[in-house]
């Protein structure tokens, strides 16, 4: 089907997260395929790119001034253009895919960054021949934000989850916790966790990415509560699958997504899931989750408790289970190869 470029410029822009996680299976799923790609770096990166092979050539340049807001430089036999990160290609007749992830600086963000963000993305999605939407509640976000234009395609296609989450045996912790994974400012509801652990006293906060816990976010929070939280930074997914194994339950209490990767990977992995009234998570999680309805602290807290309950999370790891074996970076990508076909 001709040679694919896939713009990296997600690995210069962030050192991990959802976006290069997609990114990152994508090009895995293209080496066990076979199909030829190119795989265009700006240097410096800030990670460095797994699931390469002999089929996947990277091409790699130093980066222009102001790299990410540029049309990303082709190869000549560029057959179909996938950016990891809303830019245009440098030769506007190649046929252009668009993953659209979230809406959440259409949301939450403002002034000078929101319009220059908006302003690239946009223009990449108008370009575009295809739009892949990661659920149908980003592909109604789309509709709302953006609209379509006559000849363009629009598919959800959900993300996957790796291999590495399965349930394993393990010992109790030894104090039990509720796990907090990522990012925390704003409409991830850090705070409203913190709030539920003034109910949960026999219970920790762990805390996984996101950077270093700032005296900001603890601000004025109680001192009993604030010895119960701890960061644990970057971890492998190795890890990562032995926390969801040993916790509680994940605490997910984002306010929107645009999927929630770590909502199927805890399910996978066996955790049960308390999650707040978002329409993308409800989407992927279904009857699986715990939902509290409001920001309430209290509520927050009587969610994870009836989560830990073991008839409660008996019945919430099993329906877990059923809804992550749903969910396959290789049904993901295998449907993103279609939509290559299709335009090369």
């Amino acid at each position: 089907m001709g040679e694919i470029c896939i713009d990296g410029i997600i690995f210069s822009l962030q050192q991990r997260g959802g976006i290069s996680v997609y990114f990152h299976q994508l090009l895995h799923c293209l080496q066990l395929q076979r199909e030829r790609a190119t795989l265009t770096l700006e240097i410096p990166t800030r990670q460095q790119p797994t699931g390469l092979g002999t089929s996947t050539t990277v091409l790699g340049r130093a980066a222009r001034f102001l790299e990410r807001y540029r049309a990303c430089r082709l190869p000549q036999a560029a057959s179909v253009f996938h950016s990891s990160y809303y830019r245009l290609p440098s030769d506007p007749g190649v046929p252009t895919v668009v993953t659209v992830h979230d809406f959440i600086y259409e949301r939450y963000s403002s002034g000078p960054r929101r319009w220059v963000h908006l302003r690239q993305k946009h223009a990449a999605i108008r370009a575009a021949q295809f739009l892949i939407c990661i659920s149908e509640s980003t592909r109604q976000d789309l509709l709302h934000w953006v609209g379509l234009r006559s000849g363009q395609t629009v598919h959800v296609i959900h993300n996957g989850v790796a291999d590495t989450f399965f349930p394993i045996e393990t010992s109790p912790a030894p104090r039990p916790y509720v796990l907090f994974i990522g990012e925390r400012g704003g409409y991830k509801n850090f705070r409203l966790a913190l709030q539920a652990m003034a109910f949960l006293p026999g219970l920790e906060l762990h805390c996984v990415g996101g950077g270093a816990l700032r005296s900001a976010e603890l601000a004025g929070v109680d001192a009993g509560i604030r010895n119960r939280v701890r960061h644990l930074g970057f971890v492998s997914d190795q890890a990562l699958n032995e926390l969801y194994n040993r916790a509680l339950c994940l605490a997910y209490l984002s306010s929107y997504e645009g999927f929630g990767i770590p909502v199927v990977e805890a399910m996978r992995a066996g955790c049960p899931v308390v999650s707040m009234d978002c329409a993308a998570v409800k989407e992927v999680g279904a009857q699986a989750l715990t939902i509290v309805a409001e920001p309430d602290p209290r509520r927050v807290a009587d969610a994870i408790a009836h989560a830990a309950t073991s008839t409660a999370r008996s019945s919430l790891v099993s329906q877990g289970l059923a809804v992550a074996s749903g969910y396959s970076w290789a049904h993901t990508h295998s449907q993103t190869l279609d939509v290559y076909r299709s335009l090369a």
